[in-house]
């Protein structure tokens, strides 16, 4: 495994928010840019989460990449309609990123780095598989690689309406809290609890910020409806063992312990797909890899762009 060592440190970097206008709506994204020419990279949110959240993990970034930082549709600040009704697939995701990275890429002149954590890793590499041609490298971070089995089962509960089993994820998300009387108290439900145990605080507080909208009453809701972030995780119609064979370009995955979200046979793939990939496992990790190990984020991305500007 190459180690590139580069003293990076949280600075005063503040990302811009700017829009991609499409037909039917808008997609928001978050703007690391100092005006120089620098390696293009897209990061790309788990589900239910945003672009904010990431900035602590992206901001030392910026002093060697030109960044941009999606709000998938449904999420954060991006318009885009986001129906629960017939959400079958995360295709829409990659039809979506593919927009934003052939902006991205023309605006920069040649192909984009892509990184991602869970449900944005599994984007970006079915974004790198339909169009290779948009791509330089990827980075997954715990990425979703569900089995094809368990995939299987997933429709199967999805088909009769059933709850728990492979569904209680999507369960579970149905019944979050989605308004709250203001962000200091949604940041005091949150902080030291449930999956944000392990979260710095100002992480939490990134999340809901990015997250979060204001409503008439004064109060305010997750930008990310319950329903969709639950019909996210029963959408599991894409086949992205498929998408695994076309991959043609080098990568690096990061994935966690037993928590992960990036099963068997997933890494043995992406190794036997690019022989100099790094694959790295976090055992101590849960699947909020990003928020407890951001450093070996970091690293790991600046050492497969080391690899690729060899």
């Amino acid at each position: 495994m190459s180690v590139v060592n580069v003293n990076l440190q949280l600075n005063d970097v503040t990302p811009v928010r700017r829009e991609l206008a499409l037909e039917e709506g808008s997609v928001s994204y978050l703007e690391w840019y100092d005006g120089k020419h620098q390696p293009a990279f897209h990061f790309a949110h788990a589900n239910g989460f945003n672009a904010l959240t990431y900035r602590r993990l992206l901001s030392p970034l910026a002093s060697r990449f030109h960044i941009r930082a999606w709000d998938a549709r449904g999420h954060g600040m991006t318009s885009l309609p986001a129906n629960p009704q017939g959400h079958s697939s995360w295709r829409i995701y990659r039809d979506d990123l593919i927009r934003v990275v052939e902006d991205f890429a023309a605006e920069t002149g040649g192909p984009v780095l892509l990184g991602g954590h869970s449900m944005g890793g599994t984007t970006s590499l079915m974004v790198a598989a339909e169009r290779p041609d948009l791509v330089r490298g990827l980075v997954l971070v715990d990425p979703v690689l569900v089995p094809s089995f368990a995939r299987m089962v997933m429709r199967f509960y999805r088909m009769l309406g059933r709850k728990g089993g492979p569904l209680s994820l999507a369960d579970g998300a149905e019944r979050r809290r989605a308004i709250f009387p203001d962000r200091a108290t949604m940041l005091a439900s949150y902080k030291g609890r449930g999956a944000f145990r392990t979260w710095p605080e100002e992480v939490i507080a990134d999340y809901v910020e990015g997250g979060t909208k204001p409503r008439e009453d004064g109060q305010v809701e997750l930008a990310c409806a319950p329903q969709w972030e639950a019909a996210n995780f029963r959408a599991q119609d894409h086949n992205i063992w498929h998408d695994i064979g076309r991959l043609r370009c080098p990568l690096t995955l990061i994935y966690a312990g037993p928590a992960s979200t990036c099963r068997a046979p997933a890494p043995e793939l992406l190794g036997k797909h690019d022989p100099e990939a790094t694959i790295l496992r976090i055992g101590q990790s849960s699947h909020f890899l990003p928020m407890e190990y951001p450093d070996a984020v970091r690293r790991e991305t600046l050492a497969l762009d080391a690899r690729l500007s060899a």
